[in-house]
């Protein structure tokens, strides 16, 4: 009985370890195909900060582990960009308009709530990093113009 008992809290303890750490290449599925990305930050056991490979940094996310696919196990060649970074370089030296200012304080939309957020910087195209208040760095990302709103 007390050896299935240590057995049972064993496999709990594993089960609920994160199965990726900070350095891991992942496929992450961005916009309906999946990417090779680096893994930056731990958030949570179910939040994970990544790097797509061959995008700049302003592409970087934070994405729940179920957009995480696995790790890349050797080569891959990945997808064509998204419709978004393809509308964004074919976009080249068009001066981005952007509704928000860095600085602006604003309501962003997470999970079917919005909270309280300063703009840290405007990235183009409606697409802005923000700073939830009352949470660390860790928490800041970059989104969209449809989930923010006047605060």
């Amino acid at each position: 009985m007390r050896r299935g008992l240590i057995l049972a809290a064993l496999l709990l303890s594993l089960a609920c370890s994160t199965p990726y750490r900070v350095g891991d290449r992942v496929l992450v599925e961005w916009d309906g195909n999946d990417y090779p990305a680096s893994i930056l930050v731990i958030e949570s056991q179910a939040r994970f900060r990544v790097h797509f490979e061959g995008y700049e940094s302003i592409w970087d996310e934070s994405v729940p582990a179920t957009r995480i696919k696995g790790k890349v196990q050797g080569h891959i060649t990945p997808p064509p960009p998204p419709p978004r970074v393809r509308a964004r370089m074919s976009a080249g030296s068009k001066t981005p308009t952007s509704t928000f200012r860095q600085g602006d304080r604003v309501k962003v939309e997470w999970k079917g709530a919005f909270y309280t957020a300063t703009i840290l910087e405007v990235i183009g195209n409606e697409r802005y990093r923000v700073h939830y208040d009352g949470y660390d760095a860790n928490w800041d990302e970059v989104v969209d113009i449809t989930r923010i709103q006047r605060k």
